[in-house]
């Protein structure tokens, strides 16, 4: 019998080396030990300072034998970020729980946490003997601030809202009795996490746990706080924050006469934090405060404190006011020894605080049909303004071309050097068909579907043929100028103009900028300037009042601007709009929790 085998054998056409290449590379990847992977990640030069922070968690995890992988095969940046981030949170949860042990421990005798109302009578009687023994102990020593007395106070909030939320607590601090309270009346039960941050149920506030009664409160505290001889300090700039707390609280706070804030921004208008446990950190020792100091995210991460422990949360606000009464002093005695800087903050500063708020209270009427024909008119100021502009410094094609050329020198020169290459490997290709053409031409096959195939994909490659790598050709070129851009203005300002950089006098280290204080410094001084002067000033009347006034009109048709006397580093008077949450949500919140009751 004659065996008669044919094997057809199936050649591909086409053989993707890339992916092959890959699909090697992530086996012999997924082969590496995990450790090797991570240090490889580890090495990475584009992590993020942050990113770099996470690393040390994941490799002490693996070493201990308990890292949880989402999947397997090899190890990436991403699976590596995702753990770590994982084991940060739950690191930072383990921390906020053993400072709040540890401040549940350490709570002094002389904090009082009051949570019956039984404890309103006592608490009033103290607050008024700590008044009557500053006018004994103390006579004189505030009358520059317009007070007989001056006690530090905080509020405890449900958020930061200044129109919509509302106090959960106050604190204060009563110096010469070395005695502290924390009066709450509003804590929540029943939440065990908000944004994302877990409260754990033994530091939750439960519901058979007491606390005052807010009326009772409020009725009671009324009367001292509305008195504008007894003098009220506040911190970290929270004065106006706590006066529009107290007018939500139905109490028109007077006598506040200090906020630490703005005493700091008096004393060292270069700190580089102005947060009140900062200061007192750095401060402290200059007033007996030297122990570690916990910021409030330090325990509370980023939550309200209304679903807290009554107590966790009383330590805290007591601490608060503690540290800022010390500071208080410390600010006092500094500013009476260097300059003017006392008669400074109680002839200014210490009367702004009320007034402030009263203007963002009240706010302010607009007449938004002559606010339109303004604008109109702006509008069309504006037009003209430019239209100078480009006839002045003759802005036409040739300046654009040159503008381009110049503002994208480098991205052209990477451009031309990455073109001659793509045309060096158009003319190898092109060598190499015609090459090919030729030898089946010498061989006398050009009868063959090769050649014809050949002849094809020369014409195809030809059609391809990349254009010289000339400025000319770059495929980028700035099309026009716009005053929007920055770089074209810069470009107009010290290159076509050739005007000298300040710009190291406003931002160390940084050049050829186009800020609103580099530039209205250029224009006190360079009359070249003057037509982009005219258009920066029509731009700005638009931009920041007649566009932007009637889309900030509150619900009450009333325009309210929030101030802030330490806004500026120039000392002027800093203002935003007001961006409440929607009242929607104070509506939620009331119905949810009973509101003002």
């Amino acid at each position: 019998m004659n065996l008669n085998l044919q094997l057809t054998l199936s050649n591909p056409t086409h053989i993707d080396t890339k992916t092959a290449r890959e699909r090697i590379e992530a086996v012999s990847e997924a082969k590496k030990p995990l450790i090797d992977q991570l240090d490889e990640i580890a090495n990475k030069k584009s992590l993020t300072k942050k990113e770099q922070e996470l690393i040390p968690l994941v490799r002490e995890q693996f070493e201990k034998g308990d890292l949880q992988r989402d999947k397997d095969g090899p190890l990436t940046k991403a699976e590596v970020m995702r753990i770590g981030k994982k084991l940060k949170h739950q690191q930072n949860l383990e921390l906020r729980k053993q400072r709040i042990d540890e401040l549940l421990r350490s709570k002094p005798d002389n904090f009082y946490v009051l949570t019956d109302d039984s404890e309103l009578a006592q608490f009033i009687d103290d607050l008024d003997a700590e008044c009557m023994l500053q006018r004994q102990e103390w006579a004189g020593r505030w009358d520059e601030l317009g007070v007989t007395s001056l006690i530090a106070w905080d509020t405890e909030t449900t958020g930061t809202d200044w129109f919509l939320d509302m106090t959960v607590g106050y604190s204060c601090w009563l110096p010469l009795q070395e005695i502290g309270f924390y009066l709450p009346f509003t804590h929540l039960s029943g939440i065990d996490e908000i944004n994302g941050n877990q409260i754990p149920y033994k530091y939750q506030m439960q519901d058979e746990s007491k606390q005052l009664t807010r009326s009772k409160f409020l009725t009671a505290i009324k009367p001292y706080m509305e008195n504008p001889n007894e003098g009220k300090s506040w911190h970290f700039g929270a004065t106006r924050f706590d006066l529009h707390m107290g007018l939500n609280d139905g109490i028109e706070i007077k006598g506040c006469v200090f906020d630490s804030l703005n005493a700091m921004h008096l004393l060292n208008e270069n700190e580089e934090s102005y947060g009140l446990k900062r200061l007192v950190q750095k401060y402290g020792k200059y007033f007996g405060i030297d122990h570690k100091i916990y910021t409030f995210e330090d325990l509370f991460s980023k939550c309200s404190p209304a679903p807290f422990n009554i107590e966790i949360v009383g330590i805290y606000a007591i601490l608060d006011v503690l540290y800022g009464w010390k500071l208080t002093e410390w600010q006092i005695k500094m500013m009476i020894q260097t300059d003017n800087l006392w008669q400074c903050n109680t002839l200014i500063d210490s009367k702004l605080p009320e007034t402030d708020v009263f203007l963002q209270r009240t706010g302010f009427n607009v007449d938004l049909e002559a606010l339109n024909q303004l604008n109109i008119e702006f509008e069309n100021q504006l037009k003209n303004a430019e239209k100078g502009l480009f006839d002045f410094y003759n802005i036409n094609d040739s300046f654009v071309r040159k503008m381009s050329e110049t503002i994208n020198q480098k991205k052209i020169k990477d451009w031309q050097a990455k073109q001659k290459e793509r045309i060096n490997k158009w003319n190898e290709r092109k060598n190499k068909i015609e090459s090919s053409i030729k030898e089946v031409e010498v061989q006398g096959k050009t009868h063959l579907k090769k050649y014809s195939n050949l002849t094809s994909q020369l014409k195809k490659h030809l059609e391809k043929k990349p254009v010289l790598a000339t400025v000319e050709n770059y495929p980028n070129h700035i099309s026009g100028f716009s005053l929007t851009n920055s770089n074209h203005k810069a470009y107009l300002i010290y290159d076509h103009l050739g005007i000298k950089d300040i710009t190291p006098e406003f931002e160390i280290g940084k050049s050829r900028s186009t800020s609103k204080a580099v530039l209205e410094k250029y224009f006190e001084k360079e009359s070249a300037l003057k037509p982009l002067s005219e258009v920066s000033k029509y731009e700005k009347l638009i931009t920041t009042y007649t566009r932007s006034i009637p889309n900030n009109i509150d619900v009450d048709g009333r325009l309210h601007s929030l101030f802030d006397a330490t806004g500026t580093k120039t000392g002027r008077y800093a203002s935003k709009s007001y961006s409440g949450r929607s009242i929607d949500v104070y509506k939620e919140l009331k119905n949810e929790y009973g509101g003002y009751n």
